[in-house]
């Protein structure tokens, strides 16, 4: 076997290592043991080059002939080493790798069509080959400070799907029409004037691509501030109509601390004129009104308030509450964060119960300081079974995305540095929170 044509061969394979790194740098978040996986990766593309460039020195075969089959195992070895990652995220990004695979080829048979001319020998063809690496090389630091950070800002924070799926097939039809334009024969671009729209095609491709994904970040961003705008107003509109609730509740509780003064002037007043038949007559009466009384669930009186007013809530609507509020009158953090997030947890555990018949329904809640500068919140209950998930996160099952209540109690978690962990086992919900305060 040629030792130097199997060097230009595997040399030319070897630009798939850009390849590779493009697609796996803005996967780094979800990427199964980062470490063994870059070792995996690594290994399975070395085999590959050895390979196919074996091959094709042995029985005298373009390098072309595999360029497919090594991408489709390329892409099933990247799914599989993937997590929380979508099949039209993969594939954006292993298009936009293949743009760059393809622009690293055109830019090969350039090199090697004028290291051809005038009869060079086949060493040439291997610094040629070096030279083609080496500018792709060039190419993965101009994309790493560009492309895979514009990518890597896509995947975390723009989640919808139907972006991803309507993205990545221009790249790759974009990606296969340049790899086509690889003739087998590089001497053909020496031909006339097709060397000049050679290298017209690679800059043109260049920046193409370039454009394109920056156009899609531009675009990403505006629609993700938009949305986020959205969310910020519907979660105003939602904490608005919650303390106003809130207030009618401690209006109502207001009011009855009022009238009970006014009850004992005329307890008072019936005791000292000795009329107990009407004194205990009034307190009849008195004690029936007070029926619906509810005792102190918590020491803080904001929290208390809250918890009041979920657990009247729940009686009327048939679910029984299990309540351990062992929090102190005054507390380390403001309380309207804190009712925040209880009062988003308490919704949608009661919005889970009334689906499910009165026997099912229970509900837990617990909230503790666990030292001075640590809170905790757990609030647990039964629900029918059913979640809706997508990319990993949980979505509302009263309307399409993600639930306004969750973001809200994200968004808090995250001002304290804290932590949000949901557990489903059994048909129980529970969701754990942790302040770090």
């Amino acid at each position: 076997m040629d030792a130097v044509l199997f060097g230009r061969y595997f040399l030319e394979f070897a630009l798939l290592y850009p390849g590779a790194y493009l697609c796996l740098a803005p996967l780094r978040d979800h990427l199964k043991a980062p470490k063994t996986t870059c070792w995996i990766a690594g290994g399975a593309l070395t085999a590959l080059c050895l390979g196919c460039a074996a091959l094709c020195t042995i029985f005298e075969l373009p390098s072309n002939v595999f360029l497919l089959p090594i991408l489709i195992v390329s892409f099933r070895l990247l799914r599989w080493r993937t997590e929380g990652v979508t099949v039209g995220q993969t594939a954006f990004l292993f298009s936009i790798s293949a743009v760059m695979l393809a622009v690293c080829s055109l830019m090969a048979v350039v090199l090697n069509a004028r290291a051809e001319t005038g009869n060079q020998q086949e060493a040439n063809l291997v610094s040629t080959a070096l030279l083609a690496l080496g500018l792709s090389a060039v190419l993965s630091v101009l994309f790493h400070f560009t492309a895979v950070r514009w990518s890597a800002w896509l995947l975390q924070e723009y989640h919808g799907e139907a972006f991803w799926q309507s993205a990545w097939p221009l790249p790759t039809i974009y990606a296969a029409f340049l790899i086509f334009c690889v003739p087998l024969d590089p001497s053909v671009v020496l031909l006339n004037r097709i060397m000049i729209i050679a290298v017209l095609a690679v800059s043109i491709s260049l920046l193409g691509i370039f454009l394109l994904l920056y156009e899609m970040y531009r675009v990403a961003q505006e629609y993700t501030r938009n949305t986020q705008l959205d969310r910020e107003n519907q979660l105003l509109g939602v904490e608005s109509r919650r303390y106003m609730e809130l207030r009618e509740y401690m209006e109502q509780t207001r009011r009855l601390r009022h009238d009970f003064r006014q009850h004992l002037h005329v307890i008072s007043g019936l005791t000292e004129a000795g009329q107990l038949d009407e004194l205990k007559h009034y307190l009849s009466q008195y004690e029936s009104e007070l029926s619906e009384a509810r005792p102190t669930l918590c020491a803080n009186p904001a929290v208390d308030a809250l918890a009041g007013h979920y657990d009247h809530e729940a009686r009327q609507k048939g679910v029984p509450i299990e309540w351990k509020l062992e929090l102190p009158v005054l507390l380390p953090m403001p309380e309207a964060d804190l009712c925040m997030i209880l009062g988003n947890l308490l919704e949608n555990a009661l919005d889970a119960s009334r689906k499910l018949t009165p026997d099912q329904r229970q509900i837990r809640v617990m909230a503790r300081m666990l030292s001075p500068a640590m809170l905790g919140i757990v609030v647990e209950n039964r629900y029918d079974g059913v979640l809706k998930k997508q990319s990993g996160i949980l979505h509302s099952t009263k309307h399409e995305g993600i639930g306004i209540g969750l973001v809200s109690i994200e968004t808090a978690v995250r001002k304290y540095n804290g932590d949000l962990t949901v557990e489903t086992k059994n048909n129980v919900f529970r969701a754990n929170v942790l302040l770090n305060l």
